[in-house]
């Protein structure tokens, strides 16, 4: 299935200062969109905007030719947001986490072995989340992206806390999902390691 998402002259405030003004563009299919710019530029502002969690002062985002706002839990059925916030229960392990995850929103639990299996989490993943390093907090978190099997991933500085193995695992995930018309937008300070990107949006 092809899908489109459209962001039209958007303007949104950090408070009562206006970070991002009037910007539009368009995903689809196969496109891998980078957000770029230094830090305060507004790039986790658009992403917060695009994943409903903010509403803007100006300005539509569409899913498929449908406001977002006007069925946010649909949208939410395409949508993957991987944010620094991991969003796991720190006492419980990332193998429980996972499988409280898979039963609230219904993907296939039977996946969770040989995803942690392929993030290298395998020898850690019955610790308590909070007695893990960042990186494997981050790699963790990723997981999802393999587990939900969503068309949009909307990822914030995703490649932080990661080092270069890891890094390289998150470029062929990316890789493998623009290429089977799934679509990213990531905010990002290293667009230098993507590959076949579709747009680079630079704020300032």
């Amino acid at each position: 299935m092809i899908n489109q998402l459209s962001i039209n002259n958007l303007t949104l405030f950090r408070e009562d200062n206006c970070v991002i003004d009037n910007i539009s563009f368009t995903v689809s299919s196969g496109d891998l969109i980078l957000i770029i710019g230094p830090n305060g530029s507004g790039k986790t502002t658009i992403l917060k905007a695009v994943a409903g969690l903010i509403d803007s002062e100006e300005g539509e985002i569409a899913w498929n030719n449908e406001l977002i706002s006007n069925d946010i839990q649909s949208y939410y059925e395409h949508m993957t947001w991987i944010s620094h916030l991991h969003g796991f229960k720190s006492n419980l392990s990332i193998n429980d986490n996972l499988a409280f995850e898979a039963a609230l929103f219904g993907y296939d639990h039977t996946e969770i072995s040989s995803t942690i299996k392929d993030l290298s989490l395998i020898a850690d993943c019955h610790k308590p989340f909070k007695t893990l390093s960042a990186g494997q907090k981050k790699r963790a978190a990723l997981s999802r992206l393999l587990l939900e099997k969503k068309p949009l991933w909307l990822l914030d500085e995703p490649t932080s806390n990661l080092d270069k193995s890891a890094q390289q695992q998150l470029l062929d995930m990316i890789d493998s999902h623009i290429n089977n018309n799934g679509m990213c937008i990531m905010a990002t300070h290293q667009p230098e390691l993507f590959n076949d990107i579709s747009s680079i949006i630079e704020l300032s």
